[in-house]
């Protein structure tokens, strides 16, 4: 079993789906089937929704007031899907943070039509390079973040950490938005490591 926290922004009473999404996002089409999308580093979450939003000027930052949520996600197998494994998988390195969402769609269509495999894979963050979002197929319910999960399979300890909150005026800098390069992809094609450095607080 693999333990990760996690977080995300949500600001209805629960973070997770346990119908299937309405609208489209990277590893599913509209009404596919439940697909919950966690960041790995705290500051995830928020590059996802300045990218996803188009946010770059500190005034727009600065009025975000959102509910920010720590998972506790207990999996029996997580399975990476970094750029070095995306090949194993019928993609391309690069369609991993690719504006274009296509390849991931139709890879998560085989994920829920395989009953055996890993229904949580770590992924890279096409907003936070050097950064790895946590994608789970199917759906979710929201339990006490300090207790044990009655059904590991279902039920997902979560916690609201922050309400009405926005973040720091650093992150702006590493976001990385549409139509951009993307820092960890290109270090990975000439055979280097990347680290996220991480923004300054002001």
């Amino acid at each position: 079993m693999a333990e990760l926290v996690a977080y995300r922004l949500a600001s209805w009473d629960t973070p997770f789906w346990v119908n299937p999404n309405r609208g489209a996002a990277r590893y599913h089409d509209a009404l596919a089937g439940p697909t919950q999308y966690l960041s790995l580093h705290p500051l995830g979450p928020w590059a996802e929704h300045l990218r996803a939003h188009g946010i770059r000027e500190p005034e727009r930052l600065a009025e975000l007031r959102l509910r920010l949520w720590a998972v506790r996600v207990v999996v029996e197998r997580v399975e990476d899907l970094g750029f070095d494994a995306a090949e194993r998988h019928g993609l391309r390195p690069g369609d991993l943070v690719a504006d274009d969402h296509g390849p991931c769609r139709a890879f998560a269509d085989r994920v829920r039509l395989d009953p055996a495999a890993p229904k949580a894979w770590r992924v890279p963050s096409a907003a936070l390079p050097g950064s790895r979002n946590l994608v789970i197929f199917g759906p979710r319910v929201l339990s006490a973040y300090g207790v044990a999960a009655l059904d590991p399979e279902v039920d997902v300890p979560a916690a609201v950490a922050a309400e009405r909150a926005t973040t720091i005026a650093g992150l702006l800098g590493a976001v990385r938005h549409r139509g951009q390069r993307h820092a960890e992809l290109e270090a990975w094609r000439r055979g280097r490591a990347y680290r996220l450095d991480e923004p300054a607080v002001r």
